[in-house]
């Protein structure tokens, strides 16, 4: 079951950790992609990974590394079963948190998948690092959130270590940085209805085009794109977990019509979502 994770002051979604758990399977390409950046540890068994359009072999011990707008799946599992840990990090966290300690540019890569990092790695520290946010995620100690906020920006900042950035690329302003934010809030609250490039920009408080590019350059996604994978997001968790017509599920996540949430879901996920659901 995923753990969701808050700011104590102004309650910002930070994190998500969760595990994963696979049966043996071959050639079942169900791809995904998420607003969060994840972090994939392989605990256990054996298969490929997918992702952005490359296939690695995953092991235990593997770390994938998946950034917003990524595509990725697991289509092989060669053993019995394969279980990962996940860890899902929202743009606030690393860019109002970790930004305190990290270079922005490095915060960008990890973040825009524009830029060239590598996605498998294998480190016996961070494997270590990872494995004790899981225990501390299972504690019930009152202490136990302030340790798991230090271990997660220890992951970070250790991933970071292993990416060479760019100084020179431009960062947006702090101001600009809560601007965003606020559109992001506004899109998480009113992904249901029907909202247009103006209506994101007015909650940033920037012109439609400054707006778009701002957005991707911090979110590592189109405000469109970043609407539709919260939408399409919203629509996996009922299919997964609700008992509700693919038709009401579209309604419900912002979708006008059955069509135009089966066009949208394939290409998203792959296939459409009475196939996802079998």
């Amino acid at each position: 079951m995923k753990k969701n994770y808050y700011t104590q002051l102004n309650n910002q979604f930070i994190y998500s950790l969760f595990y994963s758990s696979k049966k043996r399977k071959v050639n079942q390409f169900k791809h995904h992609h998420h607003t969060e950046i994840e972090l994939g540890l392989i605990l256990s068994g054996e298969g490929e990974y997918v992702l952005n359009g490359q296939t690695f072999c995953a092991n235990e011990g593997d770390l994938f590394i998946v950034r917003s707008n990524e595509p990725h799946c697991i289509p092989v599992v060669t053993s019995n079963t394969l279980v990962a840990f996940n860890i899902q990090l929202s743009t606030f966290f690393l860019w109002n948190i970790c930004s305190d300690y990290l270079p922005p540019q490095k915060i960008l890569a990890l973040i825009n998948s524009d830029i060239e990092i590598y996605h498998k790695l294998h480190d016996t520290k961070l494997t270590h690092c990872i494995k004790n946010i899981a225990k501390l995620m299972e504690s019930e100690e009152e202490t136990a959130v302030f340790a798991l906020r230090s271990e997660m920006l220890r992951v970070v900042m250790m991933i970071c270590e292993k990416i060479e950035a760019d100084e020179a690329i431009q960062i947006p302003s702090a101001a600009r940085l809560n601007d965003i934010q606020a559109s992001i809030d506004y899109i998480k609250r009113n992904y249901q209805k029907p909202i247009s490039l103006f209506d994101m920009a007015k909650s940033a408080a920037m012109s439609p085009s400054y707006f778009s590019n701002t957005f991707k350059t911090i979110s590592g996604m189109t405000p469109y794109h970043y609407l539709m994978t919260t939408r399409i997001e919203h629509a996996l968790d009922s299919l997964k977990n609700s008992d509700k017509t693919v038709m009401s599920i579209a309604l419900e996540c912002g979708f006008p019509s059955l069509t135009s949430f089966n066009k949208a879901f394939k290409k998203f996920v792959g296939v459409v979502p009475s196939e996802f659901r079998k």
